[in-house]
């Protein structure tokens, strides 16, 4: 499973392609959307795993 770490290292990989000077719009709004989504993945993924670790303490 792909950890909430590797989504925001990929998230930022295409924001900074998204930035490279020349890239036509459309591949700019597609690269800044696959961003934004890996950002809000990795977030669900760390609510996931404090959810699984209070859970484990009870």
């Amino acid at each position: 499973m792909i950890s909430a770490i590797e989504c925001r290292e990929a998230a930022s990989a295409f924001k900074a392609e998204a930035r490279i000077a020349g890239t036509a719009a459309k591949k700019v709004t597609l690269l800044t959307n696959i961003a934004h989504t890996l950002s809000g993945l990795a977030n669900q993924l760390e609510m996931l795993d404090s959810h699984e670790h209070e859970h484990k303490q009870n």
